[in-house]
């Protein structure tokens, strides 16, 4: 059970916000960078794993892409929304 949550890639991903915690109390400065080192480290990843679960599909018949895809899809949208419903008067 705890196999299934204590992976390699969430240790990386726990340790990564450990890091921008430490960043962010010490250098806040720097955590706007950080941030950015984040997204281009983040988009590749997650690239690889959607083309893994692609091949998955094919091979096993399953549609954990397709129902990937709707999930990054609906978190587009509310961030979307959320975008819209925060932004303050530039005008």
């Amino acid at each position: 059970m705890i196999k299934k949550y204590v992976t390699t890639i969430n240790i990386v991903y726990f340790l990564w916000g450990l890091v921008l915690l430490a960043i962010s109390d010490l250098y806040p400065e720097f955590v706007r960078y950080y941030l950015y080192l984040s997204i281009i480290s983040i988009i590749p990843m997650m690239i690889m794993i959607t083309i893994k679960m692609r091949r998955e599909d094919k091979l096993n018949g399953t549609t954990t892409f397709r129902s990937a895809i709707y999930r990054m899809l609906v978190m587009a949208l509310m961030l979307g929304i959320f975008y819209f419903i925060t932004k303050q008067g530039l005008v």
